[in-house]
C-alpha cells in the first residue's frame, strides 16, 4: 500500500509539473520555459522537478508527447462514438471531429511549441513522425479512396493550423459548414473494400493499440 501511494504521489507531482510547464509556455512563450520558472509555477522544489525532468528538453518532449496522447485519446473516443460504426470512413470521421474539437489550450500550446521547430528535440520529432505515419496507415486502410481521404485530412489540418496560429479564420457559420461538408464526403466517397474487410483492417487494429 505504501509503495502504491508513493507511486500515485509521484505521478500526481509529475502531472502537476507538466501542467505548470504548459502554463509557462502558453503565457510567456517557450523561451521563458526554464527549470526555475516551472518549479516556481508548480510550487515544487527544483530538486523535485529534476527528479522527474532532468532538463528543459525533457519537459518539451513530454509536453509534446502529452499533446499527441491527448489527441489520440480524443480520436479513439470519437471513433467509438461514430454515427455510422463499422462503415468505411469511420476513422477519418473520427480524425475530423477530434481535430476540429481540439481545445483552445491545446491549440495554443501546439502553436508555442512549433515556434522552436528548428530546435525541437529529436526525440519529440521522432514521436511526431511516428504518429503521423500511424495516422497515414489508418487513413489508407479506412476503406475509401485514399486520394480523396488525404484531401479531407489536409483540409481539416489546414483549419486546425489556421486556428492554432490565428490567421485567415472563417466565421463560425462557415467553419461549421466546412466541417460538415468534410464529414459528408467521408460517407459519400466510393468504398475501396467491403465492410467486413474494413473492420478487419481498421477497427480491430485500432483496438489492439489500446
Amino acid at each position: 500500500m505504501g509503495v502504491d501511494k508513493k507511486s500515485k504521489s509521484r505521478s500526481a507531482t509529475r502531472e502537476k509539473i507538466l501542467q505548470a510547464a504548459a502554463q509557462v509556455v502558453m503565457e510567456r512563450g517557450v523561451e521563458a520555459l526554464t527549470l526555475d520558472a516551472v518549479a516556481q509555477q508548480a510550487e515544487v522544489s527544483k530538486g523535485g522537478l529534476l527528479y522527474h525532468f532532468p532538463n528543459k528538453n525533457a519537459l518539451i518532449v513530454n509536453l509534446g508527447e502529452q499533446l499527441l496522447q491527448n489527441f489520440e485519446a480524443a480520436l479513439q473516443n470519437e471513433f467509438e462514438q461514430d454515427d455510422a460504426p463499422g462503415t468505411p470512413g469511420q476513422w477519418l470521421r473520427a480524425y475530423v471531429r477530434s481535430t476540429e474539437r481540439m481545445s483552445k489550450e491545446s491549440l495554443a500550446l501546439f502553436a508555442r511549441l512549433s515556434s522552436i521547430l528548428v530546435e525541437m528535440p529529436p526525440e519529440l520529432l521522432q514521436s511526431v513522425e511516428a504518429y503521423e505515419q500511424q495516422c497515414h496507415q489508418r487513413l489508407e486502410a479506412d476503406g475509401i479512396d485514399p486520394v480523396q481521404a488525404t484531401i479531407i485530412q489536409l483540409a481539416i489540418d489546414g483549419l486546425w493550423f489556421s486556428e492554432a496560429f490565428q490567421m485567415a479564420l472563417p466565421n463560425q457559420e462557415r467553419r461549421a459548414q466546412v466541417v460538415e461538408t468534410l464529414l459528408t464526403m467521408t460517407r459519400s466517397l466510393h468504398s475501396t473494400i467491403d465492410n467486413e474487410q474494413w473492420i478487419m483492417n481498421n477497427y480491430l487494429s485500432l483496438k489492439e493499440e489500446d
